[in-house]
């Protein structure tokens, strides 16, 4: 039922509202953004990037961006909010096919989906990452065993199947500077 209400962008804001009530995170990545732009043009990848919340933050940031989901909905929507910006359907696993305008970003993100891919997926992923020279990978997800009762709650009512500890994520994506939060 949970995977049927959050495939449209009203309802999963909605449950991101109620999950994260203050959005935290997202001033964290506003305070990142920010100082990455101070030194060079930031040019993202998100991949997984279903409604795309982080632009409201971060789009001031960007001189260009695609964010790669498989969700139709979510991208028609976001076609319209975020003209400047390109919205591509592909399938994650299979981002070896993908064709962008010769898109080479400096910053790749996946906000909360990690934990949803095992790790044949994840290793294709960093597959196609590690081409970018100077990249910079971010992430945020749930870690395992951090020991803090408010995330072994969360942890419990996530759908994730695959939620790693700090060193497993660290080892699965390889090959270039990683930030994962």
């Amino acid at each position: 039922m949970i995977n049927f209400v959050l495939q449209y962008p009203l309802f999963y804001r909605l449950y991101q509202k109620t999950v994260r009530k203050n959005n935290h995170e997202y001033d964290l990545f506003k305070f990142i953004f920010s100082h990455l732009s101070k030194n060079k043009k930031i040019k993202m990848l998100d991949l997984c990037s279903g409604d795309s919340f982080i632009l409201k933050y971060v789009g001031d940031y960007l001189d260009s961006y695609v964010g790669i989901d498989n969700n139709e909905k979510y991208l028609k929507k976001l076609k319209v909010e975020w003209p400047k910006f390109e919205f591509i359907k592909a399938d994650i696993a299979n981002l070896e096919n993908l064709q962008s305008k010769n898109f080479s970003p400096n910053l790749v993100f996946m906000n909360g989906a990690i934990h949803h891919l095992d790790d044949k997926i994840m290793l294709s992923i960093n597959k196609y990452i590690s081409k970018f020279s100077d990249c910079i990978f971010l992430s945020v997800d749930p870690i395992k065993y951090n020991n803090s009762l408010l995330n072994k709650v969360m942890l419990f009512f996530d759908r994730g199947k695959f939620i790693r500890n700090e060193n497993e994520y660290k080892s699965l994506m390889t090959g270039y500077n990683q930030l994962i939060i």
